[in-house]
């Protein structure tokens, strides 16, 4: 399902070319973990091109547009088509390949395949209608009813047929080998690349593998699943393949609106699809939001700095904060690339809320290491997580409840050190008795980290405050009932919503909520709840009585 193949394949000859520059990837394009599983996609892009009598022609240097320019001049090319990539970087790209396609008297077709949509084309009307601007539900139902619904691929069979009656130049143009391009090379003896590879090969016929898995296997229970990192196929694991291009979002989305699944089984893992859409729309909106705040004011909140804000940064990205469930999801994501999305907001929201390091640095380090780095959808998380976001989280994610890994496995696969330890500590080994770490074989300090914080509380205390402190310096920005207000691109000012703890009136005072009836109190949980101090020594006794018998 590739519109600009399908267009161009209606001339007498196609030439597909790939053009690589990497000094225009710049600090948001490809890179890192990307690089692995891109040029493992353009070597089988090549292998099945080349069952057609057909090949992909590649070219380095460090102008694409120069590059494209040459390329057409030495085959005569009547017209370029490609698939728009809608990030703030390829918007310039692609200006520059209009310009000298014009030049050359070349007609150049600009195509959507990446998205259900273009990001360019909704417009969402500012205020609050049926939900704040830029969130979920209003981008759908305004996507939906300005652009119809998303277009539905052509059959896989007639793309086969197209391949098979597309026929080449009579005379190939120079290309480089896909694997002499300056993409992944990897040094030194260790061949990091391999775990990657093994788990994620990227091709069109494992994506489509990988997609009807999913399917057999854990589509039906994702709506139940989809937060468990100890459950495999809870969730899909197609985002690599979603960023790379081996998989059209349309032929994903309509496989499941055409399944028999009711709506509400099925919606929430539809609407993955419309949440990558609406990054691309905040992105479109916010060409600065990959390192800038949305909500400008909110540079000005106060982070973490110096010596320790460095310690802190080094121990999460490595895995060496001293809270398993995040350490685990750190070194997953090293090892792999990859780890599911309920664990990344755990190690999201841990450094910003807990670690009070700036979400930029996260930011930054996850699309260094993900397999399916994507600057637009990485960053609206990380805006949401750091609170600068358009759609501010209303929760936080305990670093230690660790509901994602329920039954443990999850963290004695990527925290050995750990695997000896009863369940009930697996997540909190500074609350083991000293006998039950010993006959586990830990030792904190030594074979696993003591916390690189103690006292979550206090840390996320100093978090709200330094939020509270930003906002009643910038009144200018809020609302009369204490929402954040900013300026879209049109110049229209516009609330966003602004979680409670935030909310402030015009004297700076946190607005307080209604005091609610003791009939309604009964319906409240309460996180976090302490055992006391006859609770941990009940705790204790029964790790001890476990330990005698032998038990897990």
């Amino acid at each position: 399902d590739n519109v600009a193949l399908q267009m161009a394949s209606h001339h007498k000859h196609v030439i597909p070319v790939f053009l690589w520059s990497k000094k225009e990837q710049g600090s948001w394009g490809v890179r890192g973990c990307l690089e692995v599983v891109l040029k493992d996609a353009l070597c089988n892009l090549d292998k099945k091109l080349k069952q057609y009598n057909l090949r992909l022609v590649c070219r380095e240097g460090e102008d694409s547009s120069t590059m494209l320019r040459d390329i057409c001049s030495e085959c005569g090319a009547g017209a370029v088509y490609w698939n728009k990539e809608h990030t703030t970087e390829s918007r310039i790209r692609e200006e520059k390949y209009r310009n000298v396609l014009q030049e050359i008297y070349v007609q150049s077709i600009e195509c959507q395949s990446s998205l259900l949509y273009d990001p360019s084309s909704p417009s969402l009307a500012s205020g609050f209608n049926g939900g704040h601007w830029g969130t979920l539900m209003p981008f759908k139902r305004t996507c939906e009813k300005q652009l119809g619904m998303p277009r539905r691929p052509i059959p896989r069979a007639d793309t086969f047929f197209m391949l098979e009656r597309m026929k080449g130049p009579n005379e190939w143009p120079a290309s480089k080998d896909v694997e002499g391009l300056n993409i992944a090379v990897i040094n030194g003896n260790e061949k990091w690349d391999k775990p990657i590879l093994d788990r994620y090969p990227m091709s069109e016929d494992d994506a489509v593998a990988n997609m009807n898995t999913f399917f057999q296997h854990g589509f039906a229970k994702y709506e139940r699943d989809r937060s468990r990192a100890d459950i495999d196929w809870s969730t899909s694991k197609l985002s690599a393949h979603l960023r790379i291009g081996s998989l059209s979002p349309n032929e994903l989305y309509y496989k499941i609106e055409d399944s028999n699944l009711d709506y509400n089984d099925r919606k929430t893992f539809s609407r993955r699809l419309v949440w990558r859409d609406l990054a691309y729309f905040h992105l479109n909106s916010f060409p600065m939001m990959r390192d800038t705040s949305i909500r400008l004011h909110y540079e000005q909140t106060e982070w973490l700095s110096g010596e320790e804000e460095d310690a802190r940064f080094n121990a999460w990205k490595t895995g060496n904060t001293g809270y398993p469930l995040v350490d685990s999801g750190m070194r997953e994501l090293w090892k792999t690339g990859w780890m599911t999305q309920s664990v990344r907001m755990v190690v999201a929201s841990f450094l910003v809320e807990y670690l009070r390091v700036n979400w930029v640095r996260g930011a930054k380090w996850f699309h260094y290491t993900l397999v399916d780095a994507d600057s637009a959808i990485n960053s609206m998380m990380w805006q949401n997580a750091g609170r600068s976001g358009i759609d501010q989280w209303n929760f936080i994610m305990s670093p230690v409840a660790a509901s994602q890994d329920a039954s443990g496995e999850y963290t004695k696969k990527w925290c050995p050190e750990l695997s000896k330890l009863p369940k009930a500590v697996l997540h909190k080994p500074w609350e083991a008795p000293t006998q039950v770490l010993q006959a586990a074989g830990v030792v904190l300090g030594e074979t696993y980290p003591t916390r690189i914080i103690s006292d979550l509380k206090a840390e996320r205390s100093k978090s709200v405050e330094a939020v509270l402190r930003m906002r009643r310096a910038n009144q200018e920005s809020n609302s009369d009932r204490g929402y954040d207000m900013i300026t879209l691109p049109d110049g229209k000012r516009t609330v966003v919503f602004t979680k409670k703890e935030f909310r402030i009136d015009q004297q700076g005072n946190v607005i307080k909520e209604a005091t609610q009836s003791k009939k309604s109190t009964s319906g409240i949980i309460k996180v976090g709840k302490g055992r006391g101090r006859k609770g941990k020594k009940a705790l204790q006794k029964k790790l001890l009585r476990q330990e005698a018998a032998g038990k897990k």
